[in-house]
């Protein structure tokens, strides 16, 4: 999980209380300092302003769910089943925890620190979807890649609707009930969905229209800059620093040449290469060639 200070995470999930109750626009720093029991000095110590509050509650709740299925997928005592099983608990934690804050935050703003709220909504909605999909290949394999959006679509589904009844029934369902009811209906799915052409695929989810750039979650391209991204957050962490310029060096390569759409380029297989040799950057660069792959083949066919 993404460390923060205690006084930090205290105000957040105060503040994202009294927002959730009162309205953002009713609640005071006063209340919530009130609340926290701590002084307005200890509150401006952490946050500048109300907006600056809101902006951390959002990247924190985004980062420690990405923090927290990371975990999931290096673990060795997990088996792939049960990965995908813990996903789609934290996918459950993370909508019932966040969602009445998301959407009141979303609703009652268009943009927050210069930042869209849409591109807040269009991340974390990205940030659930991939993760079913990384663990549906990793358990199941490249052969249900042509339904794979299915079973998302499936899993999400279920997922929702377990939810909203939850609310509308004010009661709570064991989540892991939850969660083996939704892969039993994967499991006696799959095979079906194999027999018959796809009806739904990625597209479904995400918008080819939009610009890429302002489309945060619709193709393997943002997918791979994203994973770009989790590499460098990585290598940040490296104890060595003749070692950590040498992997940083590499994955900027290894950029380059993606802005370029040269995934097949011997330049970006050569830095791939090196930067998979370190051990904490493997299952990263396991989803990168992934996608590389599938860029390649994209790429290659354009070009026909």
């Amino acid at each position: 999980m993404i460390k923060i200070d205690e006084k930090q995470k205290l105000i957040m999930d105060v503040a994202k209380e009294c927002f959730s109750k009162q309205g953002l626009q009713f609640t005071s720093i006063y209340d919530i300092v009130k609340t926290c029991k701590i002084s307005k000095a200890t509150f401006y110590k952490h946050f500048s302003t109300k907006e600056d509050l809101v902006y951390e509650i959002l990247a924190y709740s985004n980062k420690n769910f990405l923090s927290r299925a990371r975990a999931i997928d290096v673990s060795l005592e997990i088996n792939n089943k049960n990965k995908l099983k813990n996903k789609i608990i934290l996918v459950l934690e993370y909508l019932i925890s966040n969602t009445p804050f998301n959407l009141f935050i979303i609703e009652n703003f268009s943009q927050i620190k210069g930042q869209p709220m849409y591109k807040f909504k269009e991340t974390i909605r990205d940030n659930l979807l991939s993760e079913y999909h990384k663990s549906l290949i990793t358990l199941y394999g490249d052969e249900i890649e042509s339904i794979v959006w299915e079973i998302i679509f499936l899993i999400d589904s279920l997922v929702h609707e377990f939810i909203l009844i939850m609310r509308i029934k004010k009661e709570e369902f064991e989540l892991n009930f939850v969660c083996d009811y939704v892969i039993r209906i994967i499991e006696m799915t799959i095979d079906e969905l194999k027999k018959v052409p796809a009806v739904i695929d990625k597209s479904f989810f995400y918008s080819e229209n939009s610009d890429l750039e302002d489309n945060l979650f619709s193709s393997e391209q943002l997918l791979i800059y994203k994973t770009i991204g989790e590499i460098k957050d990585l290598i940040v962490k490296h104890d060595t620093v003749i070692e950590r310029k040498k992997l940083t060096e590499a994955i900027n390569m290894v950029e380059k040449e993606a802005k370029l759409g040269l995934y097949n380029s011997l330049i970006m297989d050569a830095m791939l290469s090196f930067l998979e040799k370190e051990k904490s950057l493997k299952i990263e660069i396991a989803i990168f060639n992934k996608l590389k792959s599938k860029l390649g083949d994209d790429t290659r066919e354009g070009n026909k």
